[in-house]
């Protein structure tokens, strides 16, 4: 049997063996892959990537905290995962680790499934951490109107945005999120990327409320558990379309499914299967 894993501390929370093993299933390959959950330390990381590279285990995808430590000890990294500056899925590759990062292109692509055009339009990013990083890379390749990024630190989001003008020669705005009404109440686009909203932690908080919004904007929260934050409740109120973060999920576990098998996974048992499970917690 070939292991497949994902990495992290903490990691019980992880549903990626429960999207992974269901499309495994469902094209007849869990006779010949399974994929489980890993708690690892910093410490353990070095053997980790050795077992790989020993052929025990094919694949894994990385989660907080590793997602930029694990770098230094890959034999190499991908374009994208350069650009975001963190990994999120690791493969073989003639004997060496390669470390990539799917967080773009399941955003990208739960974008284009929800049919949103972010050309000529004013964006607004909430948070300046590895899942905004991965947001606004990826919209900077695009002709947006605007893209402004609210962070309580804005040392850190002028980091992100000298990042994205260097590498991609995208003007970015930074503003701390004081000024989050202010910038609000144009935009046409909304994404939040922090982790205000997130069941058991802040479940009944959020950044924004439905006075400062317009029925205009689309409202995208990447917290997928649960399915409707206090966010995305609010921003019906205002009118709003919303999405929530299960179409990124699954499509950037989609991406890294297809590197460790080469199959095209069946995205929609992998999202069934998401969905009885986020519904069945509520």
């Amino acid at each position: 049997m070939k292991k497949l894993v994902v990495i992290g501390d903490p990691i019980n929370h992880s549903l990626s063996p429960l999207i992974h093993n269901a499309a495994l299933k469902a094209l007849e390959l869990d006779k010949d892959f399974y994929y489980e959950k890993q708690r690892m330390n910093h410490e353990e990381l070095a053997d980790f990537i050795q077992s790989m590279r020993d052929g025990e285990i094919v694949g894994a995808n990385v989660t907080l905290p590793h997602k930029e430590t694990v770098m230094k000890y890959l034999d190499g990294v991908t374009q994208e995962a350069k650009l975001i500056g963190a990994v999120n899925t690791l493969y073989s590759e003639r004997g060496k680790i390669i470390g990539d990062n799917t967080d773009g292109i399941g955003f990208l692509t739960s974008l284009k499934e929800n049919e949103i055009n972010v050309t000529h339009k004013k964006i607004v990013i909430l948070g300046a951490g590895g899942a905004a990083r991965a947001a606004a890379i990826t919209l900077a390749h695009y002709n947006t109107r605007k893209l402004v990024i609210l962070n309580r630190s804005v040392k850190k989001a002028k980091i992100l945005s000298k990042d994205i003008e260097e590498k991609i020669g995208k003007k970015v705005r930074v503003k701390s999120l004081k000024k989050i009404e202010e910038e609000t109440k144009d935009a046409e686009i909304l994404i939040n990327c922090t982790s205000v909203g997130m069941k058991n932690k802040q479940e009944n908080k959020t950044l924004v409320v439905s006075k400062m919004l317009n029925s205009h904007t689309t409202v995208i929260d990447i917290i997928y558990n649960p399915l409707k934050t206090k966010l995305l409740r609010e921003a019906e109120i205002a009118g709003c379309k919303t999405i929530n973060g299960t179409g990124m999920l699954i499509h950037q576990a989609a991406a890294a499914f297809k590197m460790w098998t080469g199959k095209t996974p069946p995205l929609k048992t992998m999202k069934n299967t998401l969905l009885t499970h986020l519904e069945g917690a509520q």
